[in-house]
């Protein structure tokens, strides 16, 4: 039975919580709510110019490397986070505990502005490489040395990045469904070995959020801009 109320959501994780696994050790579960980044300016030149156009002539050009937000994003990200937010936690959703980005710009920008400082902790975001975007010759894709990234988000720790240039994006391989899915796993095990929290945000992209859901719980997501998809998860 679906629960009613944040209440109720509350005692049913706890339950599970409690419960044992076959081999004895406690079950563990996650909330996580993985929330697709606001409109990128590879966004808008995409809808601007028409998917030929696009690909032609701006994909794979310097001038999208690690596209940010547009104004509209950043305005987006706030109208409809911070509100909603604001009224789930009055109606007594659990406190969200951490707060995962991708190392790409836009990720992090809409983390940042999403949610009002008080209702995240106050720790730094999380950067975890493998909840990217695509990895394929599109330069929207590419992320930032990693010196750079440091400079630009200072309040993201980058600790569990170790190569300073993107090691992960090609300019000549567009990454297969199931590689992207292959990638999903490694990175929902790396979810419950490096964060320890229950209620978690993931802040990534459309084709990881698709993948995820996928191999999680077999289900077609398209998340829009802004959107989250909530889910609750057990390491197996």
């Amino acid at each position: 039975m679906v629960p009613t109320s944040w209440t109720e959501f509350q005692q049913k994780i706890a339950q599970l919580e409690k419960e044992k696994r076959p081999d004895g050790t406690p079950r563990q579960i996650k909330v996580v709510y993985f929330l697709r980044h606001a409109e990128g300016t590879h966004n808008e030149a995409h809808d601007k110019y028409g998917s030929p156009r696009w690909e032609d002539e701006f994909a794979r050009t310097d001038a999208f490397l690690d596209a940010p937000l547009t104004p509209f994003g950043v305005k987006d990200a706030q109208s409809k986070g911070q509100p909603s937010v604001q009224a789930e936690l009055e109606r007594h959703m659990p406190p969200i505990e951490r707060v995962v980005v991708s190392p790409i710009s836009r990720a992090i920008q809409t983390a940042q502005h999403f949610f009002a400082k008080h209702q995240v902790p106050s720790e730094p975001f999380t950067c975890l490489e493998l909840c990217r975007e695509t990895l394929d010759c599109h330069t929207c894709n590419k992320r930032r040395p990693l010196s750079e990234l440091k400079r630009r988000f200072a309040d993201v720790d980058f600790s569990r990045l170790t190569d300073e240039e993107d090691q992960m994006w090609s300019s000549t391989h567009r990454e297969t469904t199931d590689e992207i899915q292959q990638r999903a796993r490694e990175f929902l095990l790396e979810l419950f070995r490096e964060i320890p929290e229950c209620h978690v945000v993931v802040a990534a992209h459309l084709s990881i959020i698709e993948a995820i859901c996928a191999v999680a719980l077999n289900i077609k997501v398209r998340p829009s801009n802004c959107e989250v998809v909530p889910i609750v998860l057990e390491a197996l």
